[in-house]
Order: structure tokens, then sequence, then C-alpha cells
């Protein structure tokens, strides 16, 4: 069983890290690029649906783990949580709501991308995921330091 939550501790941490830095990396590169130029057109058509993908796995890879991860902890201490670490859970509960939010925008922004051939649409849409991307990073790293935190709760 020890093995199961190490492991379970470790696809955690590396879901969330990825999840984290796809985001970054979309929201940087999204602010870079023009949406209506060749390579912002490219950009929106094959990296985007990319990382979303990736992205939409680690939610679901991070909720699995992180119930494993309750559970073990839970275990340790008789299922008898501080009313800070019940705290701390539930902000990164919250925080992982928002990301998914984010999350199922920017698909909602890129499927509308891939229809549409307005170029005032398209870039309207482009930033969407921009935006979204950045809300999911920064909500991410702040679930990820409150994770830090409830390691040493």
């Amino acid at each position: 069983m020890a093995w199961l939550t190490a492991g379970a501790l470790w696809l955690h941490v590396i879901c969330a890290s990825w999840w984290v830095l796809g985001c970054v990396t979309l929201a940087v590169a999204g602010a870079v690029v023009n949406a209506d130029s060749v390579e912002g057109r490219e950009f929106v058509a094959r990296v985007v649906p990319k990382f979303n993908r990736a992205n939409a796995f680690s939610a679901v890879a991070l909720l699995a783990t992180g119930v494993v991860n309750l559970v073990a902890a839970g275990q340790r201490r008789q299922f008898e949580f501080s009313t800070t670490f019940a705290a701390l859970m539930a902000s990164k509960f919250g925080l992982y709501l928002l990301m998914i939010g984010a999350l199922a925008m920017s698909l909602r922004a890129e499927r509308f991308l891939r229809r549409e051939s307005l170029p005032g649409l398209k870039s309207g849409g482009a930033r969407l995921m921009v935006a979204c991307s950045a809300v999911a990073a920064v909500a991410g790293a702040a679930a990820m330091m409150l994770g830090v935190w409830l390691a040493g709760e």
C-alpha cells in the first residue's frame, strides 16, 4: 500500500506541475502570437488542442491521485483532520474547480476558433484562451503552494 500512496503522491505532483506549466506556456505563447497571422492560426490549430487534451488528462489524474492522497492522509490521522487542514483542502478544491472552469472555457474557445473564419472573432477567441490559461496557471500555482503547506500540516 505504501508504494501506491508514494506513486499517487508523485503522479499528483507531476500532473499538477504539467498543468500549470502547460497553462503558463499557452498563456505566454498565445499573448505573443497574433491569432490572425499564419503562425497564430497554426498555433491555435496544432499546439493548443494538444496542450488542452494533455491538461484535461492531467485534470482527471490530479483528481484521482488527490483522492488517493486524501484517503492515505486520513488513514494516517484516523480521519481526524484539523480545521486548518480542512480549510486548506477546501481552498485547493475551489482552485481546482476554477482551473476546470478555465480549461472548459478554453476547450470551447478552441472549438469556436476552428469553426469561425472572421479575423475579429478569431483574435477574440484566442485572447479568451490566453486569459483562461493565465487564470488556470495562477490558480494552479496557488494550489501547489497550498499543497506544500498541507504537506507540513
